[in-house]
């Protein structure tokens, strides 16, 4: 928002907005990847929503990356934080499918390597704008890293555990 000749003040209101919306996705996309779950089948309710909300903010990113009218960077960051979160609950739900009993496991992998990749964007970020003056080039990376994650997940199949179940060791007693 500061490439967009935010004040400090606005900048401090308006960037609530983003994350209000997202909070808003995330409950909508909980409800929507149940209903599409029910209609089309798991592996086809979890890959639709996630996919087509990722594709929609990448889309929204790059829009963003042209705007220049400070109402329009507003609107835009603001929905796509709500519909790129949408997909969120199907990417925990993912986890639950295929880690069965490692769940726990498969979900803590998701969290780190999530948040690894968030820093990691970031600091890029940073760099980028610093080097190109711009803050139209990091916004291509955040696209193109959101069409990936589209990519990715349309190969996810969440009826394919990712290890078989084990089998309790015998109990020996004493």
């Amino acid at each position: 928002m500061r490439g967009a000749g935010f004040s400090e003040r606005e900048m401090g209101w308006f960037a609530t907005l983003p994350f209000l919306l997202g909070a808003a996705g995330s409950v909508a996309g909980g409800v929507a990847g149940d209903r599409l779950v029910r209609r089309w089948g798991l592996r086809q309710g979890r890959r639709r929503l996630a996919v087509s909300s990722l594709l929609f903010a990448s889309l929204l990113v790059i829009a963003l990356g042209l705007s220049r009218r400070k109402s329009l960077v507003v609107l835009l960051s603001t929905l796509g934080f709500g519909v790129m979160d949408l997909m969120l609950p199907s990417a925990w739900a993912v986890c639950l499918d295929v880690g069965a009993s490692w769940a726990g496991v498969v979900t803590g992998v998701m969290n780190t390597a999530g948040q690894a990749g968030g820093f990691l964007c970031t600091v890029l970020f940073g760099y980028i704008v610093r080097a190109t003056g711009s803050y139209r080039a990091p916004l291509v990376l955040v696209a193109s890293m959101l069409a990936s994650g589209a990519a990715l997940f349309s190969r996810i199949d969440p009826t394919q555990p990712l290890a078989p179940e084990a089998k309790p060791a015998a109990v020996k007693e004493a």
